[in-house]
């Protein structure tokens, strides 16, 4: 018999099923798109039903794929951290699932930093709130929807609550828990985190802590015949897909950097400690006992480009666009791009729900390839920006997620980061990590180090050039203190757009045109 790990990854807008030899191997995989809904501009929401019965079909169609000399001794389940996925009594959703780029909360945390609570809950968490945070979007549905959360019986994140309907287990790990609920050096729940925010109540509504690497519980007959897994296949508690992703790109040694450049770009190393610094931004999650993970999950990353070349260059293909780019030189000849293009602000290597992505410098003499190149360099300072507000000098960062595809890009991170880039052999590396955490809780692997060692290997890697090193050093500069020079302005902005929207309403008698949740765009 074969023996195979299954790895479940829930994105935000892609979910995943992998099966793994215990080698590594990828043997076959199943993905369908999960729709994120808007039902008000800034709001962003999905279906729990729905989600659950996506990553079913997914799992179904991986299953049936097996050979039949295939055994499935494990599975691990990863997905999309933070947001706020609430069941009742009954094990059935409250209202649809709001996620972690949601930026309703956004006045709450703007508050919570002006009032000094934010700087309490940063001492307990070791991380800074942000407005797609469980612990923000709670405390918004406390005073706009109050009968949800009267209603409500578990908070779960995203693959919590996949777990829950292959096991009916209630439970989460330190890694989802860490931000808006963890004492994070103790690893465990702090009742201080709620009173200073006035919400005693969610305190009974916290699933108990598992760790990652520990069994969970075991797939039920209902979710055997909805997703063709054998009844009884043990599942693990795992991890959200930030560290998840860093184990399965190969990054798990205290010091080691990883990175994803996907729909967020984050940024991170593994701790031996509870480091909460330096600086109070970014977020410290603890994995399992005696580790932990610092990192800096910034609120958008490929999604800049994406908007970029549809808006500006009006192209699809990656390589032509890249054919122009490479052609402008370190500095887009003047034009600076911050990638702050989420409505729900930045989270890092700040936090402000009011930040919002520009241009800067332009003359007539740019061109379309100008401001790409500018967007491809924004977004690598970016992490230059994240990485300076870890604790530890990366020399050495495992980078997957869809900007690792581009050789062009590797390199100007290389030049960037001042740092080698690693690019690890093979895809899907979060539903890879869930499942190497499947292999260790079944007793595959004897821990976590032994099962990257035996499993991991790397495809490609990039070299910093010393000269392009020094040139991004002078550009990164200028790239910080321009927006360190924007955030009153950011302030000023939302308040101008709120007043032009009310004389626009007196004037006209009509309702305001659309707005994040915050009443801002």
């Amino acid at each position: 018999m074969t023996q195979v790990l299954l790895g479940i990854d829930a994105g935000t807008t892609v979910i995943k099923t992998v099966a793994f030899t215990l080698d590594g191997a990828s043997l076959h995989r199943s993905s369908v798109e999960n729709a994120v809904e808007n039902p008000e501009s800034g709001w962003a929401e999905q279906s729990m039903e729905t989600t659950w019965g996506k990553t079913a079909r997914t799992v179904r169609a991986v299953v049936e794929s097996l050979e039949e000399d295939a055994e499935i001794v494990g599975l691990g389940v990863t997905g999309q951290g933070d947001g706020c996925w609430l069941i009742d009594e009954a094990g059935d959703p409250v209202r649809p699932a709001i996620l972690w780029s949601d930026g309703r909360a956004g006045e709450y945390v703007k508050r919570w930093q002006e009032e000094g609570i934010e700087d309490r809950l940063y001492d307990i968490c070791g991380g800074s709130q942000f407005p797609g945070s469980s612990l923000a979007i709670l405390r918004w549905l406390k005073d706009n929807e109050p009968e949800t959360v009267e209603a409500a019986s578990t908070v779960f994140w995203c693959k919590d609550w996949l777990k829950y309907r292959l096991t009916g287990v209630r439970a989460t790990d330190f890694s989802d828990a860490s931000l808006p609920y963890l004492d994070v050096a103790a690893q465990e729940y702090s009742d201080e985190v709620l009173s200073v925010v006035d919400m005693p109540e969610i305190a009974d509504m916290l699933p108990p802590l598992v760790p990652g690497t520990k069994l969970v519980g075991e797939v039920t007959e209902a979710a055997a015949r909805r997703t063709g897994l054998p009844n009884g296949t043990p599942v693990v508690s795992g991890f959200f897909d930030v560290p998840a992703s860093a184990i399965g790109s190969g990054a798990v040694m205290p010091g080691d950097g990883s990175s994803v450049v996907g729909t967020t770009s984050l940024s991170q190393t593994l701790l031996d400690e509870p480091i909460t610094g330096p600086g109070r931004v970014g977020m410290t999650a603890a994995l399992d006992e005696g580790r932990w993970s610092r990192f800096m999950a910034s609120m958008t990353g490929t999604p800049n480009l994406d908007w970029a070349i549809e808006e500006i260059m009006d192209k699809t293909e990656f390589d032509l666009v890249e054919e122009e780019v490479e052609c402008v030189p370190i500095g887009s000849d003047g034009v600076l791009y911050h990638p702050f293009l989420s409505v729900a602000g930045e989270r890092a290597p700040f936090s402000d729900p009011n930040a919002r992505a520009q241009f800067m410098g332009l003359t007539q003499e740019h061109t379309q390839a100008h401001l790409v190149r500018a967007v491809y360099e924004g977004i690598s300072l970016a992490m230059r920006d994240c990485y300076d507000s870890l604790p530890y000098d990366a020399n050495e960062i495992y980078l997957s997620g869809g900007g690792a595809n581009s050789d062009f890009w590797c390199q100007m991170f290389a030049d960037c980061l001042d740092a080698t880039i690693l690019v690890p052999e093979g895809e899907e590396f979060g539903a890879k990590g869930a499942a190497l955490l499947a292999g260790i809780a079944t007793g595959r692997y004897d821990d976590l180090e032994s099962a990257v060692r035996e499993t991991s290997s790397v495809s490609r890697s990039f070299e910093p050039r010393p000269e392009c090193v020094e040139q991004y050093r002078r550009w990164y500069d200028v790239y910080k203190s321009a927006y360190e020079a924007t955030f009153d302005v950011w302030d000023r902005r939302i308040d101008a757009l709120d007043d032009l929207r009310r004389m626009a309403t007196d004037t006209a008698g009509i309702e305001p045109s659309e707005t994040d949740a915050a009443g801002k765009i």
